[in-house]
Parts: structure tokens; C-alpha cells; sequence
């Protein structure tokens, strides 16, 4: 794992408070060698309600009968569908054990239901999966298109249930499809459980999202990357830190723990971290904490640990005034501080107040443009940043356009895919596209 640390400024004026930005820059190894690679378990969790019928059902099944082919024989698959009631369709096995034509005819052979009970579907799931111990690490992709309407219905149960699941090495990563699921829900199993939340609207988008989060499970190189951050006891007391992206997050003793999950080959997370510097007595090198990530790097199957010292260099305060921030940690916190306006902006079309969204949206991307002309793109790291910028810029651009000419349901459950994962740094290898023309087409 290449792992990087800067900071915004590593200047703090003597004897003053500060407020500084760190940015843990991590980029996952590839590994070309697959064929050896760990057993991995995949688990999935089907929505078979009535909404399901037809082409909608009918594509998953496609895409699990795919799915199937690909596995590894070391690798673990079993299946659950729902309706009011949970069923396993496949009962979680190595694939070297599984009856082939047995497992494709179970997958071809899943009728629609009922009504549509999440909960019972999801924690049956999870029951499944922990039976097997897979080196690799076990993902469950929850794929629904309904909103619940038996079980448990609150987001915060299905928050707390996969944040205790990935604990246990267990990934939620979820689906939906349509504008007639409960993207509330998919939401909060995927930001608890530290996987992708994506959305599809029509057929074809969902045969792809489908295929893409297998695509990232299987081809994970890092798991269960947790970051430790400790700091270290100044004369003039400790700093303060708060972690700005929506991961899972608690305290042990003094240090900050932070569960980042899993990583895909080639995946680049960054973690964005407010310091709060207390008073600083003596000029000179101070090293104000330490972090440390811990992960399971699956290709060379070892325990990794990286302890990197934060350094500040404490001048005078005449000096401290004239320190110029990193571009590139200054773009990605403009980028996450954009995340709030999403989230706003969610909440007004829910509301049915379509037009102050849009005004939001605008509002939030004509600032990030604002603050990218700041940034002379006179070398790589500027160019970078500056990209960076208007990239979420024009995303934001288009989510506006979605909340003034879409469907409510469809542009609140787009922007929530975007917030999602943009918040907790997650991205897409085959990102959909924020076109608004896309969602012409057969809708689910």
C-alpha cells in the first residue's frame, strides 16, 4: 500500500492556537497474480417482492448466474432472497462444493413475492456469511427495489447491524433499483458496513452496477485497513482531532480509530482530518501525534502496520502568516465541505422544495469554482487539485439539473449515491455516468 501523509500548512505560529488539515493520501497495491488469490465469500441478499417481477428479476438472476461463473473454487457464494418473509436459495459453500447445475438452477428458478422486508432478508444474510471464514474477507450486496414496508424500517437499525458486521469482516455493499426503493435504508447498511451504495435506474444500469461491485469485490487487495490516530501530549495540552468524511469512528483511550474497510486493487482513499494545535511553547520540529494504518494486504498475505509521525515546524508568528496551504488538501476539504450541501439538498427534495435544492446545488458549485480559479495550475500537484475541483463541480452541476427537471425520486436517490460515497472517498471504477439525459430509457 502506497500511503502518503500531508498536511494543508506544517507552519503554526509560536505560542498560538492553529487549526491545521491532514490528508492521509492511500492507494491500495495491484496484484497481477489472481489465480492463487484468497477465498473470498460473497453473499447475497436478493429482493424478490412483487415490484420484482418481470425484467427486473429476471436481469439480477443474469447477473448472479455471472457472477457464479467467475468465482474461484476456493471462493464461498450463497444467496438469500426476500419478500415478507426471508428464504436461502443457495446455502453459503465453497464453490468447489457447490453442485453447479444445482446452484444455476436455484438462481434461474427464484420466484417474485410479496410485500418487501428488508431486515429479514439482511440479517438472515449476515447469519449465513458468518459460517464460512474466508481469508480473503466476506462482502454482502444487498440489491432491493422496494421500500420497506414489513420488519424493521428505521435506517439507524440497519446502520448499527452493518457497522457490527464489518467489525466482524463482513462488507455491506448495496444496490438499488429504480426510484421505488428506500435509498434511506441501502444508505445507511452501506455507510455503516464501508461499502458502495449505487443506484440504478434502468435495466441495463443495473446489470452494470451488478457486474461493477462484483468486479471491485473480487479484485480486492487490502482488507480491513483500520487507522490509528494517537496524539502525543504537548506541555500546552493535546491536540484535537476530528475526522471529517463519514467513516465509522470511536475512541480508544487517547487514540482515534478509524475503520476504513476494504480496499480494491489500484483504489485511492483519502482521509481528511481536522487538527486543532494547542499553544506551542519552544520554536523548532514538533511531532504533534501519530498514525498508525493496520491491513491485511491479500497478496502478500501478512499483517501490515505503518506508523507515520505529523510534524509541524513551530515559527515566529510573522512567518506563520505568509505559509501557503497545499492545493491539494485544500481541494479535497473544499470537496468534502460540498457534501453538506448535498445532503441539504436531499432533505429539500424530499421535502418537495425542488427549486431551493437547485438554488443549493448551484450555490455550492459556482463557490467550488470560485475557489479553483485561486489556484494557478502551475504545476502538477495545482493541476491536479484544480481538476479535482471542477470535477465535483460539474457533478454538482448536473445534480442541480437532475432536482430542477427530474422526477423528485429519481434526482434524491442520485444524489444520495453521490453523496454517499463522495463523503466517505469511495470511488467508482465504472462511475455512472452524471449525464441527465441518461435516465431516458426503461426504468425499473
Amino acid at each position: 500500500m502506497k500511503v502518503k501523509a500531508h498536511l494543508d500548512v506544517d507552519l503554526v505560529a509560536l505560542e498560538a492556537q492553529d487549526s491545521i488539515t491532514l490528508m492521509l493520501d492511500l492507494t491500495a497495491p495491484i496484484d497481477e497474480a489472481t489465480k492463487d488469490r484468497l477465498g473470498q465469500a460473497v453473499q447475497i441478499v436478493l429482493d424478490r417482492s412483487g415490484s420484482m417481477n418481470g425484467e427486473p428479476l429476471e436481469s439480477a438472476k443474469g447477473s448472479l448466474l455471472a457472477l457464479v461463473d467467475r468465482l474461484a473454487p476456493q471462493d464461498s457464494f450463497g444467496l438469500v432472497a426476500f419478500d415478507d418473509q426471508a428464504l436461502v436459495i443457495v446455502p453459503i459453500a465453497l464453490m468447489s462444493d457447490h453442485n453447479l447445475p444445482s446452484l444455476r438452477k436455484a438462481i434461474r428458478d427464484i420466484p417474485s413475492g410479496g410485500s418487501t422486508d428488508i431486515s429479514a432478508g439482511y440479517l438472515l444474510g449476515l447469519r449465513e456469511v458468518s459460517h464460512v471464514k474466508a481469508p480473503g474477507g466476506a462482502t454482502l450486496l444487498l440489491i432491493s427495489d422496494g421500500h420497506a414496508n414489513a420488519g424493521e424500517q428505521q435506517p439507524s437499525f440497519f446502520a448499527d447491524v452493518a457497522i457490527k458486521a464489518a467489525q466482524s469482516s463482513v462488507t455491506t455493499a448495496t444496490i438499488g433499483l429504480g426510484v421505488g426503493y428506500d435509498e434511506t435504508i441501502l444508505e445507511a447498511a452501506a455507510q455503516g458496513g464501508g461499502g458502495a451504495h449505487r443506484f440504478a435506474n434502468t435495466i441495463d444500469e443495473a446489470v452494470g452496477a451488478i457486474a461493477a461491485e462484483v468486479d471491485d469485490l473480487l479484485d480486492k487487495s487490502v482488507l480491513n485497513a483500520v487507522l490509528r490516530v494517537r496524539p502525543l501530549v504537548g506541555t500546552q495540552g493535546v491536540p484535537e482531532f476530528k475526522i471529517l468524511q463519514r467513516f465509522h469512528t470511536w475512541r480508544d483511550g487517547a487514540d482515534y480509530v478509524v475503520q476504513l474497510g476494504d480496499l480494491y486493487a489500484g483504489e485511492n482513499r483519502r482521509v481528511v482530518i481536522n487538527i486543532d494545535v494547542p499553544q506551542i511553547a519552544a520554536l523548532g520540529l514538533c511531532t504533534i501525534a501519530e498514525l498508525t494504518l493496520e491491513y491485511l494486504n491479500l497478496a502478500e498475505r501478512q499483517e501490515i502496520s505503518v506508523t507515520l509521525p505529523v510534524t509541524v515546524n513551530v515559527v515566529p508568528v510573522d512567518i506563520a502568516a505568509g505559509r501557503v496551504p497545499n492545493p491539494i488538501v485544500r481541494a479535497e476539504r473544499l470537496i468534502l465541505e460540498a457534501q453538506s450541501e448535498k445532503a441539504l439538498a436531499t432533505d429539500e427534495i424530499k421535502s418537495g422544495k425542488a427549486p431551493e435544492a437547485t438554488n443549493r446545488l448551484k450555490s455550492a458549485s459556482a463557490k467550488l469554482r470560485r475557489e479553483a480559479s485561486l489556484l494557478p495550475a502551475t504545476d502538477e500537484r495545482t493541476a491536479e487539485s484544480l481538476a479535482s475541483i471542477l470535477n465535483e463541480a460539474v457533478i454538482i452541476d448536473n445534480l442541480a439539473e437532475f432536482s430542477e427537471f427530474e422526477r423528485p425520486e429519481f434526482s434524491s436517490k442520485r444524489m444520495t449515491e453521490s453523496y454517499s460515497n463522495t463523503s466517505r472517498s469511495k470511488k467508482f471504477r465504472n462511475q455512472p455516468s452524471e449525464d441527465p439525459t441518461h435516465s431516458e430509457g426503461e426504468a425499473i
